[in-house]
C-alpha cells in the first residue's frame, strides 16, 4: 500500500494519548465510612509496582479510531502492475469536432452524433488529453483542455455526457474548415503541458453534406503524427425537400414573394404545397399552391401578397416534406423611405430657367427614397414632417431671418440642406444655415469655369472615384459663384474651380449637413443638370440624407451583420415583442425587431439556403492535405514515461478512494466506543450504589 499524502501518518502518534490516559490509576471513587474504623490508626495506601490498564477493549477502540483517521487522511492506494520500460505507452491528444449546423436537424442524426462523441471519451486512457469543439456558423469550445485536466479521470466521461445532454444542433452554415483549423491549433496548447511525443488525433463527426465549407483546409500545415478521422452519421430519411428565399417582385398587379422548392436526389415525396402565412398570427393568407417536384429537380413559386398584408412580417411554409428544418422562410419587406423635398426660391415648377424644373423631374419615379418636391409655401400649409431624415431643403434664394432660424433648427435636428449660390447675396444665407459668420462672396477669375480639383474620398463625390467616371472636364460653369471663408471656418471644401476658388462646400450643423454649390443649376448658368453625372450625384446625396443605403431586411443565420450596416443593434423576437431588447445576436430563424439608436425595424433570419443541399460530399480530403492516415512519429522528443507513482498516484487514488472506507470505519468505531463507554459508565454507577447500600 502507498500513500498520496503520507505526512498525515504522523497523526498516528496521537494513539499515545489514550494509552497514557488508561494507565493512570484514579483514586478511590467512593469512600464508605464504618464506625469501627474510628479506633484504628490510619496507614498510607500501598502502590503496586505495575500500573494495570483500565478497560483494555475501550482503549483498543480509541486507538483504532485515531489510526483509521490518520491513514484515511494520508489517502492510501494500492499499486497496480506497471507497464514495462521497454514498451512505453504513447498518450493521445484527441480533439473532437461535432457538427451542429442546420442539416444536423434531420431525424436520427443528432443522437447518433452525440453517441459517437461519448464513445470516444469512454475509450480514452487517464493520461490522454481531450478537447471538444462544436462547429456551426462559428466555433464553440464545449470542453476545453484546461477543464479536462482539472477534472478527475473518473469524472471526465460524466463531464462530457453532461455537456452534451441538453445540447441541440443549431441553424447556421456548415463551416467545417474553420472548426478543423481551430482544432489543429488545440494540439499546440496540449503540447505545452508535456514534453513527450503524443498521438495527435482529430475526430470530425458530421453528416458531411455537399453544403460543407472545407476549401479553407487547402495548405493547412499538419504536424507529424497527426491523424484525422471522419465519422459520418446518416439520417433516417435519405431525401429532403427545401424552401429557399428568392426575393420580392413588384408589378402593376401588386406585390409578390418568390421562393424556390428544391428536391434532393433521394427524395420520395413529390406532392408538396406552399402556403403563405401571417408570421405574427400564423393565419393562412390565400390558398396553398399545390405542386409536384421530382427528385433532383426544383421549381420557383410566386405567391401574391394582398395589399393589406404587404407591410406585415410574413412566412412561407412548405408542407408535405418529412424533414422540417428547411421548410420555412421568413419575409419582411423593407419599409419605404418617403422624403419631402422643400424648395425655397419662389420659382414655378414649369420654369425651365431655374433649378426647380430640373429637380422635380429628376426625382420623379424614385422608389427608395421616394422624393416628392413641394414649394416652401405648400410645405408650411401642410405642416412639417416629424422625422428630420424625411425632409430635404433646397435653398435657391435669400431667406429672411425668421425662416433662416427655423430652417437652421431643422438642420440641427438631422435634416440636410442644399444651397445654390445663384446670387452673391445668398452667401449670407448659406453662412447662417451653417452657423458661421464672416463668409464673403467672390467670383472666380475665369468666367467659364471648370472643376479643377475634386475630393473623390468625400461622400459627395465618392461615387465617381473610379477613374472611368472621374472626368468632369466637360462640365462648364458660365455663371460661377464662390465663397471666401474665414480662417476659423469649420466648412470643408469638397471641390474647387480651376482657379482654386471653392466650388462645392459642406458644413456640419448639429446632426445635419449643409451643402453649398457655387452657382445655379439652370442650363443658362452651367452644364451640370444636363450632364450624365447629375442624376447619380443627386441620388447619392438624397440617399445619404435619408440615412444611407437601404439596409436589407433578410439575411441568413450566421450573416446577420449585413443587416446592421456596421452599427450596434439590440434584438427582440416577434413572439416576445413585449419583452425588452437584448444585445445578443439571435441564432434561430424567424422575424426579429432590431433597435439601432432611436429607430426600430423588422428583419428576418433564414436557414442558410445551402443547408438544403444534403447530397454527400464529393471533396477529396487527401488532395486538400488532410492526413486521413497517421504519419510515423519521427520526433526526437522522448516518449511518454511508463506509468510510475509520480505519474499515476493521483489517478489510482482517485479511482480506488480507500479513504472513504477508512473514514466510514472510523465512524463505526466511534459509535461502538460511545456505546461501550456508556455501558461502562452505567455499570460503575450501579456498583457504587450497591457499595453505599
Amino acid at each position: 500500500m502507498s500513500f498520496l499524502t503520507p505526512w498525515f501518518l504522523i497523526g498516528a502518534a496521537l494513539i499515545v494519548g489514550p494509552i497514557i490516559a488508561h494507565l493512570i490509576r484514579r483514586a478511590t471513587k467512593t469512600r464508605v465510612v464504618f464506625s469501627a474504623t474510628r479506633f484504628l490508626s490510619p496507614s498510607p495506601p500501598k502502590l503496586d509496582r505495575r500500573n494495570r490498564i483500565q478497560h483494555p477493549w475501550l482503549l483498543l477502540l480509541r486507538c483504532l479510531i485515531v489510526g483509521a483517521l490518520a491513514i484515511g487522511f494520508a489517502r492510501p492506494f494500492l499499486k497496480q502492475p506497471l507497464p514495462s520500460l521497454n514498451a512505453p505507452t504513447i498518450p493521445q491528444s484527441v480533439v473532437a469536432v461535432l457538427d451542429e449546423s442546420a442539416s444536423m436537424q434531420r431525424t436520427g442524426l443528432w443522437d447518433v452524433a452525440r453517441k459517437k462523441i461519448t464513445d470516444i471519451v469512454d475509450s480514452l486512457a487517464p493520461n490522454d488529453q481531450f478537447v471538444l469543439l462544436a462547429a456551426d456558423g462559428g466555433v464553440t469550445e464545449l470542453v476545453s483542455h484546461e477543464k479536462w485536466l482539472s477534472t478527475p479521470a473518473s469524472e471526465r466521461a460524466t463531464l462530457v455526457h453532461a455537456v452534451l445532454a441538453d445540447r441541440q444542433p443549431g441553424w447556421g452554415p456548415k463551416n467545417l474548415d474553420t472548426a478543423i483549423e481551430m482544432a489543429a491549433g488545440e494540439w499546440e496548447q496540449m503540447a505545452e503541458t508535456t514534453n513527450a511525443v503524443t498521438k495527435k488525433k482529430m475526430v470530425v463527426v458530421s453528416d458531411f453534406t455537399n453544403s460543407a465549407h472545407v476549401a479553407g483546409l487547402a495548405g493547412l500545415p499538419w504536424p507529424k503524427g497527426s491523424e484525422v478521422s471522419l465519422e459520418q452519421v446518416n439520417p433516417v430519411n435519405a431525401g429532403d425537400a427545401g424552401l429557399q428565399w428568392l426575393g420580392w417582385t413588384e408589378s402593376d398587379d401588386g406585390l409578390s414573394i418568390r421562393v424556390r422548392v428544391v428536391q434532393s436526389a433521394k427524395s420520395t415525396v413529390t406532392k408538396l404545397s406552399v402556403q403563405l402565412r401571417d408570421a405574427q398570427t400564423n393565419t393562412a393568407i390565400g390558398q396553398p399552391q399545390k405542386l409536384t417536384v421530382e427528385a433532383k429537380d426544383s421549381q420557383i413559386v410566386v405567391l401574391s401578397v394582398p395589399k393589406e398584408d404587404a407591410e406585415k412580417p410574413l412566412r412561407v411554409d412548405l408542407e408535405g416534406d418529412k424533414e422540417n428544418f428547411d421548410n420555412t422562410v421568413w419575409a419582411v419587406r423593407p419599409a419605404p423611405r418617403v422624403m419631402t423635398l422643400v424648395y425655397y426660391g419662389g420659382h414655378a415648377s414649369n420654369d425651365i430657367k431655374h433649378a426647380r424644373f430640373y429637380l422635380e423631374r429628376a426625382v420623379a419615379g424614385w422608389k427608395d427614397p421616394a422624393v416628392r418636391l413641394v414649394a416652401a409655401e405648400e410645405a408650411e400649409k401642410a405642416g412639417t414632417s416629424t422625422t428630420p431624415a424625411s425632409q430635404f431643403f433646397v435653398v435657391a434664394g435669400v431667406l429672411d431671418h425668421t425662416v433662416q432660424d427655423a430652417l437652421r433648427k431643422k438642420i440641427e435636428d438631422g435634416s440636410f440642406a442644399l444651397v445654390l449660390l445663384n446670387d452673391p447675396a445668398v452667401v449670407d444665407t448659406a453662412a447662417a444655415l451653417a452657423g458661421e459668420t464672416g463668409w464673403t462672396s467672390m467670383r472666380p477669375t475665369e468666367k467659364n469655369a471648370l472643376f479643377g480639383q475634386i475630393n473623390f474620398q468625400h461622400p459627395l463625390f465618392s461615387l465617381f472615384a473610379d477613374p472611368h467616371y472621374s472626368d468632369f472636364t466637360h462640365i462648364e460653369f458660365w455663371q460661377p459663384q464662390s465663397v471666401k471663408l474665414p480662417e476659423k471656418s469649420m466648412a470643408s471644401v469638397v471641390a474647387k474651380f480651376d482657379d482654386g476658388s471653392p466650388a462645392v462646400l459642406e458644413a456640419a450643423a448639429g446632426k445635419g449637413r449643409v451643402v453649398i454649390w457655387g452657382g445655379d443649376w439652370a442650363p443658362v448658368s452651367s452644364q451640370w443638370v444636363l450632364s450624365t453625372k447629375f442624376i447619380p450625384w443627386l441620388e447619392a446625396l438624397f440617399e445619404r440624407a435619408a440615412g444611407g443605403a437601404t439596409r436589407p431586411t433578410i439575411a441568413e443565420i450566421g450573416d446577420a451583420a449585413k443587416l446592421l450596416g456596421g452599427e450596434p443593434a439590440k434584438w427582440r423576437p416577434l413572439a416576445a415583442s413585449a419583452n425588452a431588447f437584448a444585445e445578443t445576436t439571435p441564432t434561430q430563424p424567424g422575424v426579429y425587431q432590431i433597435q439601432q439608436g432611436d429607430s426600430t425595424r423588422w428583419v428576418a433570419l433564414e436557414v442558410p439556403a445551402a443547408a438544403s443541399d444534403i447530397s454527400p460530399m464529393t471533396t477529396d480530403w487527401e488532395k486538400l492535405g488532410v492526413p486521413l492516415h497517421a504519419q510515423p512519429l519521427t520526433s526526437s522528443a522522448p516518449l511518454a514515461a511508463p506509468l510510475g507513482q509520480d505519474q499515476t498516484a493521483p489517478v489510482l487514488e482517485a479511482q480506488q478512494k480507500l479513504w472513504r472506507w477508512l473514514l466510514l470505519g472510523a465512524a463505526i468505531l466511534l459509535a461502538l466506543e460511545s456505546v461501550y463507554s456508556l455501558v461502562l459508565s452505567h455499570r460503575s454507577e450501579h456498583n457504587s450504589n450497591e457499595a453505599a447500600a
